[in-house]
């Protein structure tokens, strides 16, 4: 049996992985530094742009800044800058967009996150008996209850800055996504192919147009994606064309034999050189190619590997990963 003052190894795994949360908002908020202005689209603004100016109408008008200008430092209280930031989205600022839509995304999973920590530190002040200085002396207490209050502070700093955040300026996460997508910011390109208006599945009920506005947009940020050499969007490709794929890219782009087997073959030249899973999806796929499609698809992933992803490896930008997460800096 665990000894009262003693905390179970599972409570510790329990605090690494609030912490593994509060680390990827952290990373988002630190990512919040990144200023540059990359090169607008004119379809950025989609049919979903007056959600954000909707939120922003019920605060005080902010003179829209000028291109270049510093965004409000990393942490600062989301709706004291709300209004000046949508101005700034709305007018063709990838900064400003991918900078609202990475603190919306923070706010709305701030309160489960904090009912999370709260549970767990009561549970380890509870499993230590009150006296955190004698659970101190033993590594699993000491380790769990410095967890707790490392999430502890994390919490403070986003308390702060969300402080006042209302469900409308909540609302405006989904157009500012797409914004910062179509402005060309990588990672919430490939986010919102992945998940689109289901990042906020509830706001589909008031804003069904968001699932066309979707569908229009995909195979443009594909086609960028490929055009860059990002990684990012070909893992989701790859998922989209599996068999029996029931995700929103995968009803935007359809069932392409040829263009799967295209992806894959392209995935699996920047794959590492062991065998994997890839060469029997790989082997399934040619299956239903003609010779000519198949030599098709073999030569548009070679010269597409060599000069839009310049022979570079899967992993060279970090692990694929949840494309909602955003790494520092």
């Amino acid at each position: 049996m665990t000894r009262p003052s003693s905390v179970p190894l599972k409570r510790v795994r329990i605090a690494a992985a609030i912490a593994l949360a509060l680390a990827a908002i952290v990373a988002v908020y630190l990512m919040g530094r990144h200023q540059g202005r990359l090169a607008a689209h004119e379809d950025a603004a989609g049919p979903v742009a007056a959600e954000g100016r909707a939120a922003a109408d019920t605060l005080a008008p902010a003179a829209v800044a000028p291109p270049g200008a510093a965004l409000p430092p990393p942490g600062a209280p989301l709706r004291r800058g709300f209004a000046a930031l949508q101005a700034r989205a709305d007018a063709g600022d990838a900064g400003a967009a991918t900078r609202l839509y990475r603190d919306l995304s923070q706010c709305r999973r701030f309160v489960r996150l904090e009912r999370d920590v709260q549970r767990y530190s009561d549970e380890v002040m509870a499993a230590a008996g009150g006296d955190g200085a004698a659970a101190r002396s033993r590594q699993g207490s000491r380790a769990a209850l410095e967890a707790a209050e490392a999430n502890e502070r994390v919490l403070d700093g986003l308390r702060a800055q969300c402080e006042g955040v209302d469900a409308a300026m909540l609302g405006a996460l989904v157009p500012n996504l797409q914004k910062a997508a179509l402005l060309g910011e990588p990672y919430a390109r490939a986010c919102y192919l992945a998940r689109g208006p289901g990042l906020d599945a509830a706001g589909l009920l008031d804003h069904p147009e968001r699932l066309s506005a979707y569908r229009g947009n995909a195979r443009t940020l594909i086609e960028r994606g490929i055009a860059d050499g990002d990684w990012r969007v070909l893992e989701q490709l790859r998922g989209a064309y599996e068999p029996g794929a029931d995700s929103l890219l995968a009803a935007a782009v359809g069932g392409d034999a040829a263009q799967r087997y295209r992806y894959l073959k392209l995935f699996r030249l920047g794959a590492p050189a062991q065998p994997g899973a890839t060469d029997e999806d790989l082997a399934t796929a040619a299956a239903e190619l003609s010779p000519t499609q198949l030599a098709d698809a073999e030569g548009w992933a070679a010269r597409t590997f060599n000069q839009n992803f310049h022979g570079r490896r899967i992993d060279a930008d970090g692990p694929l990963w949840d494309p909602c997460v955003f790494p520092s800096e």
